[in-house]
This record gives structure tokens, sequence and C-alpha cells, in this order.
């Protein structure tokens, strides 16, 4: 394998590079290996470019080492990769005139490429389920709560009356984009990169589409260069899983703020907590205050993934190839982490409502109705109002009222004469239902509003956009699932010939 070589590699290069890597591909990716060594010896015998006792031989040898598995092998850190691990497997029991001639009309470079989409592809139908899967609790939480009446804040500040549910569906909204962008991904990571060789194709007339087809791919990359020099498929999955992991993040921020005693707005199961070593009384959120922090990891990766590959040559290399993917599977696994503790935060969630309404009831977000009401039932414009009503909260504050359930309609009068120079005679029978939380929340009821009748509308298209993604993975599934059916019949097709 190194016959231009003079010495084997040096100690260095097998201690940080080949080995770390040797068991790596040993662990993850000698089925996926299997499968492209297989499609491409079943092209190569229907393009008649090796002699049928040779790809007998080849494809019993293929299935007695995929039978046995990786660990029939004895791997040698000085045959570089798991690929000539494999291949001096095939010539240690046919010979090298035989064994040698798998390798025909391909390359390392499009063979791992392949693979390493083979590898994504696989993660990325994966991450997308479990996406779904948590998008799906929060619908269900959220339907549970459309009820639960609560502060919207904006900056930070109390803003108006919304639901609970109403905020999990809006984060369900963002998580079913995310969803969208790791569904997007497929379009350029299910394509074929075998076939390109090294960077050039080959003099062999061999059937790129083919090979596409038997390992599930919906085409090949036509152009050589960009088969086995792109790695851009990467950055797409890295951004989407970037993207979900920020919603829950922000998510995970909210319910941080609401559980702490200031606010206690939520209580946590007791699964789900932490406790101090030395404070008796904590209970702490550790999953919530992971979540805040883990989406650092798929940013990281994604960074570490576009710097590697940028002011490379627009061909093959190790920067390509090794360096601009290494950040991918500990990306994945946080993910996976993130979407499983949010699935378990969700579930051991439960929502302090009365204390929840009282605080809305005493922030003055209703208020924004007021000036709403101000505007219907006065003719007031809708500046005229606000500058009352902000007036009014200035005056409320002023005199410690300490919340909108506690204002009158003789106030509400006063602070109209100061500002505009007449009264309204607003009464308090009308007064008391505008500063309702529960009547602001209801009287918003156009799409997208936190009225109980748009928020299950809201739901409900969720649920149908949820069923359409979950289709289109059962479809990718299903393709995948079909071209290893037919690569396994076809396999063994040459296998059983005289």
């Amino acid at each position: 394998m190194r016959e231009r070589l003079k010495s084997p590699p040096a100690e260095e290069i097998v201690r940080y590079l080949i080995l770390p890597r040797l068991m790596v591909e040993a662990r993850t990716i000698f089925p996926l290996m299997d499968r492209v060594n297989r499609a491409h010896l079943v092209m190569l015998s229907e393009r008649g470019i090796l002699q049928p006792p040779v790809v007998t031989a080849l494809a019993r040898s293929l299935d007695r080492i995929g039978r046995q598995g990786v660990e029939a092998l004895t791997l040698d850190p000085a045959k570089e990769d798991l690929y000539f691990n494999v291949e001096s497997a095939i010539i240690a029991e046919l010979g090298p005139d035989i064994g040698g001639q798998l390798h025909t009309g391909r390359s390392r470079n499009d063979l791992y490429a392949t693979i390493q989409r083979m590898k994504l592809r696989e993660a990325a139908l994966d991450i997308t389920d479990r996406t779904l899967r948590l998008i799906d609790r929060l619908l269900d939480v959220a339907s549970r709560e459309i009820d639960t009446v609560m502060t919207g804040y904006t900056h930070m500040q109390p803003g108006q009356p919304i639901t609970a549910g109403h905020y999990l569906s809006g984060v369900a909204q963002a998580l079913q984009r995310d969803a969208e962008r790791m569904l997007a991904a497929w379009n350029g990571l299910n394509l074929s990169p075998l076939g390109a060789g090294g960077l050039a194709t080959t003099g062999f007339p061999i059937d790129r589409a083919r090979t596409a087809e038997l390992l599930g791919f919906d085409g090949f990359i036509e152009n050589s260069l960009d088969a086995v020099g792109s790695r851009d498929y990467v950055s797409d999955l890295l951004y989407a899983f970037s993207t979900a992991a920020i919603t829950v993040s922000r998510l995970a921020h909210d319910l941080h703020v609401w559980y702490t005693f200031e606010f206690g707005f939520l209580d946590i199961d007791d699964s789900i907590a932490g406790t101090s070593s030395i404070m008796p009384q904590k209970k702490n959120p550790s999953p919530i205050e992971h979540l805040k922090a883990k989406a650092a990891h798929p940013i990281g990766a994604l960074m570490s993934a576009l710097a590697a590959i940028k002011t490379t040559p627009f061909t093959h290399g190790r920067e390509v190839a090794n360096e601009s993917t290494a950040s991918f599977g500990w990306a994945r696994e946080q993910v996976e982490a993130i979407l499983a503790l949010a699935d378990l935060v969700l579930r051991g969630l439960s929502f302090r409502k009365e204390a929840m309404l009282d605080d809305a009831r005493r922030n003055y977000c209703t208020l924004t109705e007021l000036a709403d009401a101000l505007v219907r039932q006065r003719g007031l414009s809708f500046r005229t109002a606000h500058e009352i009503v902000g007036a009014l909260a200035r005056a409320a504050v002023e005199e410690g009222l300490g919340g909108s359930h506690r204002l009158s309609a003789a106030l509400v009068n006063r602070v109209a004469t100061e500002v505009t120079g007449r009264t309204l005679d607003i009464t308090d029978a009308e007064l008391a239902p505008v500063l309702d939380p529960r009547f602001n929340v209801a009287q918003r009821s156009v799409a997208g509003g936190p009225a109980p009748v748009a928020v299950e509308a809201a739901i409900a298209r969720s649920r149908a956009a949820l069923s359409a993604k979950r289709q289109i993975l059962t479809d990718r599934h299903a393709a995948l699932a079909a071209a290893d059916q037919s690569l396994n019949a076809l396999t063994a097709a040459l296998i059983s010939r005289g």
C-alpha cells in the first residue's frame, strides 16, 4: 500500500492521525463500507468490467467479511485506514490477482466521500425524527395549557396577557422551521460521489447512476472535483442542528426565569431536579441549565467545519475530507441530548396557574386592551388613547396601587381629563372586564393570537405540518430500505453463481 514510500508512518502520524481515525471508522462505518463495496462490485459485474469468476470470488469474500464483522479483522494502523485493512483481508483470502481487482475504477477519495454522505444521511433522518417528536410534545403541552393565562413579555418587561399554550405553540412553530431546514439539507446531501475517483473519474466504463441507485441516493454529483472536494452538506446540517438547539435554548432560558422564586410560574418534577451539597432547601433546575448552554456545541462544530474548509483547494484534501467533518459526530450527540432533555423537561413541568394569573393582574399588562377599549368605546384615536393610558400607568405606579386590577374608573376619568381636557365618563362596569387578563386573551382571536380558539387552530395546523414531515421521513426510510433490499438480492445472486 505504501510502495511509493521507503518508510512506515512516523509514530506521531500513527498516534495522532491514523489510529484515532481507524478506531472511529471501525466503530462507525464498517457496514457502510461493506454496502459501498458490494454496490461497486455489482456495477463492475453488470458493466462487464470484471470477469464473472472474479466477481463471484470477491462477492463471497465480501459476504464472509460482512457477516463476521469488523471484529474479524486484525486492524493494522500501518495500513492507514479501514479500507486498506478490508482490502488486505480480501487479498489474504483470494490473492492479489483477484482480491486486488475490487478497487477497479475508483479511489479512496470517492469511496470515503460516499460513505460520509451515507453516514450523515442516517444522522439527518435520526435527528429530524427526534426533532419532530419534540414538536409533538410541545403541541401536547400547549393543548393542555391553552387556558393557562400568563404575562407575555417584550424586552423582559410585562407586555400583554397570553397563555402558556400560546407561548409553547410558538416555540413549536419555530422548531418546525428548524425541522424544515433539516429536511431541506437532504437535497444536497443525498447525492453520490462514487465514480469520481481521485479527482478525474476513470477510464473504465463505469455506471455512476447505477451505484447511486443501489446505495439509495437520489442521483450523483456530476463534476468529479466537486464530488470529492465539497462538504457543504455538513455545514447545511450543522446549521439546521444549531438553529434547533438555539430554539430549545431560548425555551430553556424562559423556563429558567419562570422557575425562579421571584417569578414562581413553574414547578418541576423531583426526578429532573438537582440538589445542593450545602443548602438543603435547594431544588435546582439542572437539565434546564444544560439546555441553555448545549447549543454552544453544534454552533462550535458549525464554525469548525466552515473554518477548516475555507481557503482550501477545490479538490480532495485531508482538510476537506477529515478536518472539516471532525466535529460532526460530537455535535450530533449533543443535539440528540438536547432533544431528549427538552422532552424530559416538558414532561416534568407543571404551571402554577393561579400565580401566573395573579401576576398578570398585578403588572399592568392589560393596559393595552384599555387603550383599545377607549378607541372602540369613546372614538378616540389610538395615539390619544395611548397617551391617556401611559399617563394612567405612571399615576398608578406613583400612587402605589399595585396592579391594573386596582384601577378605578374615577382615576381613569381624572387622568383622561388631565391629558385631553375632557372627561370620558368611563364606568367601573365598563372598566372591570377590560382589565381582566382572561378577557384580554379572549379578545385576541385573530390568526396567531393567544385566544384559545386561535391557539387551537394554530396547533391543528402545526399537527398537519408535522404529519407531512413525518411522511417525508417515512418515504426516505422506505427508499433507502428498498435500495438495501435490491443490493442484497443482487449480491446474493453473485455469490450463488457457479
